[in-house]
């Protein structure tokens, strides 16, 4: 680089934010291939798609000394396909979402168990709107082709059409279309929302999806977000397009693929950049926002940096409170923080002389008075910090599968008991473990017995 050919500052801050942009979408990308969601799937392959051909082009063709460097034979004759199938495909994306969004609101058709047809046919129009028509554009775009392609500093790549009638009937008019129809299906969405607002729940849950009331209105707001920006856009663009090419010449096959098709034109935009580049780490950012700090987005960081090797540092956390691993979030959080009160026990003595440990509620538990017989007390951690990364060393690192059902039997019990009939009465009772309470006389009732046992805690 020399002061004649400076690095202007969109070359840099172009790629730097497209990186960021695939980094953020691989976990939305994950959870939408989980959730097997072809629409969004395909529409954040394709800006990750798009935001690696910045990063491509920007670090390639960084200044205006584009004679000195590599013409890009190979590279854009793909990159010019790629980008044709994207500006059908981005809006095909959106229809599909808005479009399965609004089959779940459509309670003529609604059934309890969808067919195997019914699915398929939803799975066929999903893919003729994010992959046949992209396909067909690619192919169909070597018809209106004028020259190879263009060459352009810091944009890389671009498309160059011929200004005919042919490029208007099969390229610049298809994606605004298609983005009507994105918003033709939006407003049917929200039309129904209005209609079934009281029964949205009931409604969501027979539809028998993949969807939740956060994961549907997730990918509303996503959907409406990039087709409130991306509609302008593509209004705007066939402007240009339809302004540049007119007017319209004759097509000819043979002059168009003559001679001088595989001339490749390399001009400098002197800092500049085509609108249409930033569009991805904008959209990449938009769909990390929406989708980056859901519930199952921090399973996928947490999976992530086990494997990295930083589980150690990681709290432990279940949200469901049912399996894995042991112990929740609020539990740890009282470990760390309350030095004197749980793992300093007090000691006292009975009338008999012997060592007894009263706890916190007035019960004495059996397993804490065992282990606190056979085993001295140990002296507690006075700071906070070395407590909580010894407890996740040990929790963590030695025993990370440790399931719920190898820790030692519940401590306390709680038995309850309720009955339910024409005339019944009974008095108070207290039932010990494993007691079992006499029914009542009359006979016409319903017996309801709930146990509820907590695990005993681990005292370091």
């Amino acid at each position: 680089m020399t002061t004649e050919y400076p690095r202007y500052l969109a070359a840099v801050a172009l790629p730097v934010l497209s990186f960021i942009g695939i980094g953020l979408n691989i976990t939305p990308l994950i959870l939408h291939a989980k959730n097997r969601n072809i629409p969004a799937v395909s529409l954040i392959s394709w800006y990750l798609l798009l935001n690696l051909f910045n990063i491509i082009n920007a670090l390639t063709w960084p200044t205006d000394d584009l004679e000195s460097r590599w013409d890009g034979t190979g590279l854009c004759d793909i990159q010019v396909k790629m980008q044709v199938g994207a500006l059908f495909a981005v809006p095909g994306a959106l229809v599909g979402i808005f479009r399965g969004l609004a089959f779940v609101l459509d309670t003529s058709c609604a059934t309890l168990i969808p067919g195997k047809t019914q699915r398929w046919r939803s799975h066929i129009m999903d893919l003729i709107f994010c992959i046949a028509l992209p396909i067909v554009a690619m192919v169909l775009h070597v018809v209106w082709q004028k020259d190879r392609y263009l060459l352009y500093s810091i944009s890389g790549c671009v498309i160059n059409l011929d200004e005919s009638w042919v490029s208007f009937a099969l390229c610049f008019i298809w994606p605004p279309i298609i983005c009507f129809v994105a918003a033709y299906y939006c407003c049917l969405i929200l039309i129904r929302l209005r209609k079934y607002r009281s029964e949205f729940g009931m409604i969501l849950h027979s539809s028998q999806s993949n969807l939740n009331k956060s994961r549907f209105f997730r990918l509303l707001l996503l959907g409406l977000g990039l087709l409130v920006c991306i509609l302008p856009v593509e209004i705007f663009t066939f402007y240009l397009d339809l302004k540049g090419s007119l007017p319209w010449h004759p097509y000819s096959w043979a002059q168009l693929h003559g001679p001088g098709w595989p001339t490749i034109t390399k001009v400098p935009t002197h800092g500049e950049v085509f609108f249409d580049r930033w569009s991805p780490p904008g959209a990449a950012f938009v769909i990390f926002g929406f989708f980056g700090f859901s519930h199952d987005a921090t399973k996928i960081y947490r999976t992530m940096l086990w494997a990295l090797g930083f589980g150690c540092f990681l709290p432990p956390t279940d949200s469901s409170n049912s399996t894995t691993l042991i112990g929740t979030t609020p539990s740890r959080a009282k470990l760390m923080f309350w030095k004197g009160k749980s793992s300093a026990r007090t000691e006292t003595k009975s009338s008999d002389g012997s060592d007894s440990q009263p706890s916190q509620s007035g019960i004495v538990d059996s397993s804490d008075r065992a282990s606190s017989q056979s085993s001295p007390t140990t002296t507690p951690v006075k700071s906070w910090f070395p407590r909580w990364l010894l407890f996740n060393c040990r929790a963590n690192c030695h025993n990370e599968n440790t399931l719920l059902e190898d820790l030692p039997a519940a401590g306390n019990t709680v038995y309850t008991n309720a009955w339910a009939g024409t005339s019944v009465s009974r008095a108070g009772e207290e039932f010990e473990s494993g007691s079992t309470p006499s029914p009542p006389v009359n006979k016409n009732f319903i017996h309801v017995k709930q146990v509820i046992c907590q695990q005993s805690e681990f005292q370091i």
